[in-house]
């Protein structure tokens, strides 16, 4: 395993899967169209380095979330506004479900950022 590639696990808490940061995009677009963008551009870029059998699949990527605090309370709003709408849930729960589970991903992201605050900012 290369030097580089210790520096990150997939369960940091600025790491996030393709598909994690897909489909926060999907269910931000139509709320938030310009935050969508900026979650979605995060997949444009390099994902972080992997080896061995997965090299190749681009489904197994993992990207480095960069966005500054407001940007990620906004997505956790705007996935907790999501998930309160009981009509889409009652329609598609299994993605109400998945929704919910993400929520909770860019959640563990904020208060990593909140407890790297210095003290004199913190909440």
């Amino acid at each position: 395993m290369s030097e580089e590639s210790q520096q990150y696990k997939a369960s940091d808490a600025d790491v996030f899967s393709r598909g994690s940061l897909k489909l926060s995009y999907d269910l931000l677009r139509t709320s938030n169209p310009a935050l969508a963008l900026q979650v979605r551009n995060i997949v444009s870029g390099e994902p972080l380095p992997k080896e061995g059998a997965d090299s190749d699949n681009k489904n197994s990527d993992h990207f480095r979330v960069t966005l500054d605090s407001f940007q990620v309370r906004a997505v956790v709003e705007g996935l907790m506004t999501y998930n309160q709408n009981e009509i889409l849930a009652k329609q598609q729960p299994g993605l109400a479900v998945m929704a919910k589970a993400l929520m909770e991903d860019w959640i563990v992201l904020a208060k990593k950022m909140i407890s790297e605050l210095p003290a004199d900012q913190r909440p």
